[in-house]
């Protein structure tokens, strides 16, 4: 991406975002760079970054996604307090917000790894959704004390262009909370102020007089001498030339279309339309260009795409010359030679985490000629295009925002032509942004903070190469995993991580050693053999750290886990996964900076890594051996007959008899139905569903080699409270319940998977978001899907306490007594979730006995 090498400002604000992490808005008149910058960022950046607007259209032209799509934030008002009991279905708050937010492991997982988040025509957006943001980032990311969740924030935009929606409905609830309207406003942008940088270098106008006349408009400083030079284009009768037509910028849709109806009625000669190409997932309210164009030759076009050979760029007006099936000709005033003009195609994306990256997946696409009729077209559309010659044409409406937009879209104050008188208030912009403009910084002090926010963001990324504690933690956490489901491991699972548990604390003591010492780098008093013996001994420790890191990571190729539960499998090799990318990422940064920590070897490190994958699955399944069993055929005949029902009910290995149970019929031989309720994960009504398919193998087993029961040997179990048979018995007939395997479900399942929503889900199936609830509930209580994907734990904590009254046959009364709070969905999912904790927590209790 090329930019001006010598424009200092936009070097300045790239150096903001590339070597700090102050949050910087990055504003400017039309025409000095701002959309470049973007691009500029995108491509040139080593963070991981998302771009998001407040509108489709803006989103698809940014090469991003919309605000509310990413983070799933709704359109009703949201007020930075709590409501308290007496709420209101309008208007949501931080706790509603979130419990409205269905957040699954992967976007949450994206938005943790997420370091840049790009904002653009930050104009258009409302103080309350960045406050939105704010609160959703700070509780996906786990970092609730900073603003955004520690995430750097770029906002793009010019304030003095087209503002954000606030109705009056609106304003009269945000009113209370807010000052104005505007981003600059919100709750979180008042708690951390961003750089103010305002390129000054304009590359769409060059005529000094006219310059000073917007600058003037701009900043409420319109004397005399500016409104005469623009009363001076004001022409009422102006009428078009046939062969140097203006493009005329209005204030409603109906006008333009009406204009450019009449005009394309009046050229002789048949129409050709050309219709759009329109694959995959792309809302109709985000096409970049009309679905169905209709052109014929002599009309007026304007191109709404930027062309990679520099033939157009967006806003260049021509005319149709010639129509082809697959191409259409347009001549451009002062151009030799006409421009063939194919379809172009704007992406659709939607951002994921892929190897540990923030990554643009395309989910669609629209195809078609980068062209609209361009007779006439709105002020709003106009907003980032540039004109040589247009009629302004905005009657009684003219606000404030769009006199400026509409002026500043032309390259010369010679090229517009009034068809509407200005007025005084006309030409007024809002006080509260020329206040907020006044925050702009000269060079000189944007450079001094540029020096001391580089210094912090180098010290902060050194910190963090020796710190140790999110390893630790995440090992821990896979610790507890172990621990929890023990029973379900085989007996080497435990000693084996808890070596290395054990290794990466003592690695984290080494580290935290070295906190002082890297506080002492970064202080200016610190003499330069101060500074000579740190650089020396970081060097030693990034050499200790390789060799031990070197030897985690082998331990963890060597993983011996195993175990029958499927879902227990699942997140065990996701952690570990996990920890496997994240030790090697903080080894490749070891290695990058072996010579010595500046931020740029830091910053290459990062942007160079290539995830390779742990290839772990401690998923047995069926496969599972159990070497050390006194009768392993019987063990190998008990397991059969276990998969077999497991077959039977599509219900997971340990809702039946885990590896424990096997081991134990298998060990002292129950042969009658009392001593079969002796083994671990044999209850009374488990007994009675299944005992006898169990004891029939046993017994056969027994006579045919002569054995006896050894039921005396093993250790009595503790008596039941009479709650916990109650507790059985559900569990069981949870299991009994397990209706065979439906195609209909798995579908369902099966897009799930593909990460599509619950209401994607819906369209492509043509059905209810009801009936894909249910269809994902099945899987819920299978243990094959985690309900926090599909509810939020504030919702969840909500409904928990309800579930006991539930009579298993009606929702009503739980949802009469939980209200609006919650859905059906949201009650139908938690239900099946709870079905999985109890028929989950038999084996486990049994185990534990």
């Amino acid at each position: 991406m090329t930019h001006d090498a010598e424009n200092t400002l936009f070097l300045l604000a790239a150096d903001f975002i590339n070597y700090s992490n102050r949050s910087v808005f990055l504003t400017g008149k039309a025409g000095t760079g701002k959309t470049t910058f973007l691009k500029y960022i995108r491509q040139n950046t080593n963070k991981q970054t998302a771009v998001v607007a407040p509108t489709g259209v803006a989103a698809i032209n940014a090469g991003g996604v919309t605000i509310h799509s990413l983070f799933q934030i709704p359109f009703t008002p949201y007020i930075p307090a709590p409501q308290g009991f007496e709420r209101n279905s309008n208007v949501m708050d931080r706790h509603s917000l979130l419990g409205h937010i269905r957040m699954n492991r992967e976007r949450r997982e994206m938005l943790q790894k997420l370091e840049l988040l790009i904002i653009d025509e930050i104009s258009m957006v409302r103080c309350d959704v960045l406050d939105a943001v704010d609160a959703v980032l700070r509780s996906a990311r786990s970092r609730h004390n900073e603003p955004f969740g520690g995430v750097q924030m770029l906002y793009i935009g010019d304030m003095f262009q087209l503002p954000p929606v606030a109705g009056d409905s609106e304003w009269n609830i945000l009113s209370a909370y807010y000052r104005s309207p505007y981003f600059f406003d919100s709750r979180v942008v008042s708690e951390q102020p961003p750089v103010y940088i305002e390129l000054d270098k304009i590359y769409r106008q060059n005529e000094q007089q006219f310059i000073d006349v917007l600058n003037k408009v701009r900043n409420n400083a319109m004397d005399k001498a500016g409104f005469d030079l623009l009363e001076s284009r004001f022409d009422p009768w102006f009428e078009q030339d046939q062969h140097d037509k203006h493009i005329v910028l209005t204030t409603h849709n109906y006008k333009a279309d009406a204009i450019n109806a009449e005009e394309m009625s009046r050229l002789k000669g048949g129409s050709k339309t050309y219709q759009a190409t329109i694959d995959g997932d792309f809302n109709d309210k985000s096409y970049p260009a009309d679905a169905l164009l209709q052109l014929k030759e002599g009309a007026q076009v304007m191109f709404i795409k930027n062309d990679p050979d520099k033939r157009y760029f967006n806003g260049k007006i021509g005319l149709v010359t010639r129509l082809e099936d697959n191409a259409v000709y347009v001549q451009c005033k002062g151009e030799q030679t006409e421009i063939e003009v194919k379809p172009e195609r704007w992406d659709n994306i939607r951002y994921t985490l892929n190897n540990e990256e923030v990554h643009q997946d395309v989910i669609g696409y629209f195809k078609q000629l980068p062209l609209r009729l361009a007779w006439a077209i709105t002020i709003h559309k106009s907003q980032g295009l540039t004109f040589e010659k247009a009629v302004i044409d905005a009657g009684a409406a003219f606000a404030a925002g769009q006199v400026y937009v509409a002026l500043s879209r032309c390259t010369t104050l010679q090229g517009i032509v009034l068809k509407s008188k200005l007025t005084n208030s006309g030409l007024r912009n809002d006080e509260r942004i020329v206040q907020f403009a006044q925050q702009k910084r000269s060079i000189e002090h944007l450079v001094e903070d540029l020096k001391e926010s580089k210094n912090t963001y180098q010290k902060d990324a050194l910190l963090q190469l020796f710190n140790f504690s999110a390893l630790q933690q995440h090992a821990e956490k896979i610790m507890k995993l172990i621990d929890d489901h023990k029973t379900s491991f085989n007996e080497e699972t435990k000693p084996w991580f808890e070596d290395i548990l054990i290794t990466i604390k003592e690695q984290a003591e080494v580290a935290a050693k070295f906190d002082t010492l890297l506080q002492i780098k970064y202080n200016p008093a610190s003499t330069d053999a101060q500074q000579e013996a740190l650089d020396q001994r970081i060097v030693k420790a990034m050499r200790h750290f390789d060799d031990k890191l070197q030897s985690l990571l082998q331990q963890l190729r060597q993983s011996p886990a195993t175990t029958d539960s499927r879902l227990t499998a699942l997140t065990y090799n996701t952690e570990m996964k996990s920890l496997y990318i994240n030790l090697s990422l903080k080894l490749h940064l070891f290695n990058y900076c072996e010579s010595g920590f500046n931020i740029e070897a830091y910053n290459a490190g990062k942007k160079s890594f290539v995830p390779v994958a742990l290839p772990v699955n401690a998923y047995a399944g069926t496969q599972t051996k159990r070497v050390d069993s006194p009768h392993p055929e019987l063990y190998k005949q008990l397991r059969r007959l276990r998969d077999k029902i497991c077959s039977e009910l599509d219900a997971p290995i340990y809702f039946i008899a885990g590896s424990a149970t096997l081991d134990e019929m298998a060990r002292y031989l129950p042969q009658t139905v009392h001593e079969l309720t002796q083994i671990t994960g044999f209850g009374k009504v488990k007994t009675q569903q299944f005992g006898d398919r169990f004891l029939e193998i046993i017994n056969a087993y027994c006579e045919a080699n002569s054995l006896t029961s050894n039921i005396t040997e093993k250790k009595p179990k503790r008596e039941r409270k009479e709650k916990k048979v109650k507790e059985e018995t559900s569990t069981a007939a949870a299991i009994e319940a397990t209706p065979p395997p439906i195609n209909t479900k798995q579908e369902s399942y099966n897009l799930y998977k593909q990460n599509k929503t619950i209401e994607e889900i819906a369209k492509l199936r043509n059905m209810t978001t009801q009936t894909i609830e249910g269809h994902l509930a099945h899987f819920i209580q299978q243990g094959l899907i985690s309900v926090d994907e599909l509810v939020s734990r504030e919702k969840l904590v909500l409904i928990e306490p309800v579930l006991s009254s539930y009579d298993g046959k009606s929702l009503k009364p739980l949802k009469e007594q939980l209200g609006n709070a919650v859905s059906y969905g949201d009650i139908r999912l938690a239900v099946a979730w709870k079905a999985f904790q109890e028929s989950k927590s038999e084996d486990e209790r049994d185990n534990e006995q």
